[in-house]
């Protein structure tokens, strides 16, 4: 033909869009074959015809004369968002009804991975080539951007002929297998959330951001995007008859977090594969008990973290590097090696459902359960302590009428007003997890008239803060907050389900936790040893200060059991506990415990040189987490607040590297040896 058809600007807008389209232009092509398509698909060529308004002999034209030049490079990503900005109401209002979408998600890979599927060339038979992926499977999703809103596009996987696997965006699946293998975590940039919804990384990371610097719970993160980032330009665009709504729900916004944090952990070096026939709930659950068993004790990122502001080095006048003890505390006259390491350990109240037996650590079936499945036979007891008969259908007392009198009572408060305002005091929890009247039921179905994907029924959502299920004692007086000094007259009943006692954080004098665990029964001087030796596994790995408000109990205990785990350490009280709380007339307390008896705990200035509240100071902020943490799975739980441990760590180093406190790492086989 003589000329282009097109004018300037219609030019431009088709080699754009072309470019665009490329990456799904080419699976109409083998993958070795890098030439121009002879034709266009005539879908595409429908689209392209009516984006720009022209005939569909001015498009076939435009596609003779311009298209190679439309070919000959690839978009950058940076060009890619800006051309799909540019043009995204022309994919909502021509290509969408066409089965062409903004994104076009298809697998990362051409041909199948697996060498043994490789052909030989018919020109070099000893040369391979890969096996193209045939079969395409076209369903339409809604994807949840950062960028645009909510927008509806299409997912394609296609399949190996040779070893049956077929390959989704994110992940690929044998036909005969029952695991689903993630792609390297760098490639995904919009990852699956449920079958026919998904989610860029980006909203996911906003997410997370937003829940460890202001608590925001997840019921809030998904009203946040629905009011805030829907474009009310694209909105208009999006059809009215999508099968899947634009609107995420609190469980969607559950999903992405697990699978954004699990991407994130198995990054650069892992593959991530869980269950493929498996509902939402259960899919991630052994990957999630994986990373939280890893992560305990030493496999913290941060376990072996050291800077100024929670190490020192100090030399005695005989140039032995070391910290000074008090005398009954020394072994042989032991003195430390050169660093002195300062850590604080406190509990925090907060927890989620656990069995109801005391210090059972097996998961409950489902957090509304009240026994795991050991115990569960002990559900059928009436709830008065110390009573062994079967309560009655329809009630959780036996007949016995003054234990079936505790629970007319217990209800009769439940449907008082002032129950509401003890329930909220009890809790004491500062951060609601919605501000919306009814959190019930999210930010709207999943699905609009078809199934209900494959998110089944998740531990995990947020509670309400007011459960009626809580865990409560009552007597004939009322409820029972505090064992009274006289000893327990009265029958007394607990309603509801057990949580766990406390959380037990071990933080650097610097700011950095370095662990965490959940306490099931009570925050006793042994729980405390046990996760101090499960933390710091080997002698060498024992920081030389330990700080607790209860060492004074501590060191008793161990002097008792004649443990010498701890022997070179100090396990003094933290100031503001010994000032305030421990009795000057406790002699072994002021021996053991006092601060003031280790004289390099103190600069030449009088000033303590570590932070003896560092633990007590980030438990203001653990703390926040309670209204979003009450109602999750043991899994989800641990998973959750390890994620957000790990963030705020990565903010508290950048702030001591802003300081100048030069944060580093011991090396873990010393530790360790």
């Amino acid at each position: 033909m003589a000329s282009n058809p097109l004018n300037l600007e219609q030019t431009i807008q088709f080699i754009e869009l072309l470019r665009l389209l490329k990456p799904a232009l080419r699976w109409h092509q083998m993958s070795y074959d890098s030439e121009p398509l002879k034709a266009l698909p005539s879908d595409y060529h429908d689209f392209l015809r009516d984006a720009l308004n022209v005939t569909d002999d001015v498009c076939l034209d435009a596609w003779a004369y311009i298209g190679d030049v439309a070919w000959q490079r690839d978009l950058t990503a940076t060009e890619q968002q800006a051309a799909r900005a540019k043009y995204i109401h022309l994919f909502l209002q021509h290509g969408i009804r066409r089965g062409i979408g903004l994104y076009s998600f298809e697998s990362p890979h051409r041909v199948c991975i697996d060498e043994r599927c490789a052909r030989p060339l018919h020109s070099d038979p000893t040369a391979t080539r890969g096996r193209d992926l045939i079969s395409p499977i076209r369903v339409p999703i809604t994807v949840f951007t950062k960028q645009f809103g909510p927008v509806p596009d299409y997912s394609t996987s296609r399949y190996c002929p040779h070893c049956h696997t077929r390959y989704y965006p994110n992940y690929f699946v044998h036909s005969e297998a029952t695991l689903r293998t993630y792609y390297p975590s760098e490639t995904i940039q919009f990852m699956q959330i449920s079958g026919h919804f998904y989610l860029d990384r980006a909203v996911a990371e906003m997410f997370a951001t937003m829940q460890v610097n202001a608590w925001t719970s997840n019921t809030n993160c998904a009203k946040i995007y629905n009011e805030s980032l829907k474009d009310r330009d694209i909105s208009p665009f999006l059809p009215p008859d999508w099968k899947y709504t634009f609107d995420l729900d609190v469980q969607k916004v559950w999903n992405a977090f697990f699978i954004h944090g699990l991407l994130l952990d198995h990054q650069g070096h892992r593959v991530l594969e869980v269950p493929h026939d498996a509902t939402q709930k259960d899919r991630f659950k052994d990957a999630l008990l994986a990373r939280n068993k890893r992560v305990a004790g030493p496999g913290r990122d941060e376990w072996n973290h050291a800077c100024a502001g929670c190490c020192w080095y100090t030399q005695d006048e005989g140039n032995n590097w070391g910290l000074s003890l008090p005398r009954a505390l020394l072994v042989a006259d032991f003195l430390f090696s050169g660093m002195v390491r300062s850590c604080v350990t406190d509990g925090i109240t907060i927890g989620r459902p656990c069995c109801r037996e005391h210090d059972c650590l097996n998961p409950l079936p489902t957090v509304k359960h009240r026994y795991c499945d050991k115990h569960h036979t002990k559900d059928r007891l009436c709830v008065v302590k110390d009573c062994e008969n079967e309560k009655e259908e329809g009630w959780r007392t036996c007949a016995v009428p003054e234990h079936r009198a505790l629970e007319e009572y217990r209800n009769l408060q439940n449907k008082a007003m002032f129950q509401l305002k003890r329930r909220l005091e009890r809790l004491k929890v500062s951060h609601p997890h919605t501000t919306a009247p009814s959190a019930a039921g999210g930010a709207g179905s999943s699905v609009v008239g078809d199934e209900a994907d494959d998110e089944g029924d998740a531990d995990g959502v947020e509670g309400t803060g007011a459960d009626e299920d809580e865990d409560v004692e009552i007597d004939r007086d009322g409820v029972c907050p505090d064992k009274p000094a006289s000893g327990n007259t009265n029958p007394r009943a607990r309603f509801g389900r057990r949580r766990t006692h406390n959380d037990e954080l071990c933080v650097g004098s610097c700011g950095v936790i370095l662990g965490r665990a959940t306490f099931y029964g009570s925050e006793a001087p042994n729980g405390v040893r046990e996760f101090w030796k499960q933390m710091f596994p080997t002698q060498n790995s024992l920081p030389q200060v330990l700080w607790h408000d209860n060492n004074c109990r501590i060191v008793a205990m161990l002097r008792k059991d004649e443990d010498t785990y701890f022997q070179k350490c100090a396990l003094p009280v933290d100031v503001f506990h010994f000032k305030c709380k421990h009795k000057e007339s406790d002699i072994e307390c002021g021996i053991y415990c006092n601060p003031y008896s280790y004289p390099d705990l103190r600069t030449p200035e009088g000033e303590w040189r570590f932070n003896s509240s560092a633990a007590e100071q980030t438990n203001a902020w653990y703390g926040g987490f309670q209204a979003i943490v009450q109602e999750m799975a043991a899994e989800r739980y641990d998973f959750f607040l390890d994620e957000m441990v790990r963030r705020r760590n990565i903010d508290t180093i950048n702030v001591l590297r802003g300081r100048g406190k030069n944060p580093h790492y011991i090396p873990r086989e010393i530790l360790l040896s």
